[in-house]
């Protein structure tokens, strides 16, 4: 779906690395993007490489360090509340997995974006009562 949003995506090590270290799908549909081509990992060059708070864990402050970089040409993903409100703070574009599905589903790429948000908690995403509630009416 990332491919088809946006060709080229771009995460840093740390994100990888988190990701990786969850054994299964989502590790492996990483690393089949990345050996296809159109995800790459970056690292970020300026700002330093400790983590931006100490709310925000190494994979939220890599991909907002990155994001820096290249403020208009960015647009992060993050699902943290707090990554979000530090990222927008820094004036940098947010979106959020419930808005790309809300996109993909408009664009034609997925069916039904409220069947895959609600079975989002069951995945290991933590999503508000009441944004389920908003997607349930």
């Amino acid at each position: 779906m990332l491919q088809a949003l946006f060709g080229q995506v771009a995460i840093t090590e740390a994100v990888r690395a988190e990701c990786a270290a969850k054994l299964g799908k989502d590790a492996q549909a990483i690393v089949d993007a990345i050996a296809a081509g159109w995800m790459e990992v970056r690292s970020a060059r300026a700002f330093g490489t400790q983590t931006l708070s100490p709310s925000l864990g190494a994979g939220e402050s890599a991909s907002i360090r990155l994001a820096l970089e290249q403020p208009r040409d960015s647009l992060l993903i993050l699902d943290d509340r707090i990554a979000r409100r530090y990222a927008l703070k820094a004036g940098l574009a947010v979106v959020g997995t419930v808005r790309l599905l809300d996109i993909a589903q408009r664009r034609g790429l997925i069916d039904e974006a409220a069947a895959v948000i609600e079975r989002m908690p069951d995945m290991g995403y933590r999503i508000s009562a009441l944004l389920l509630a908003h997607i349930r009416t």
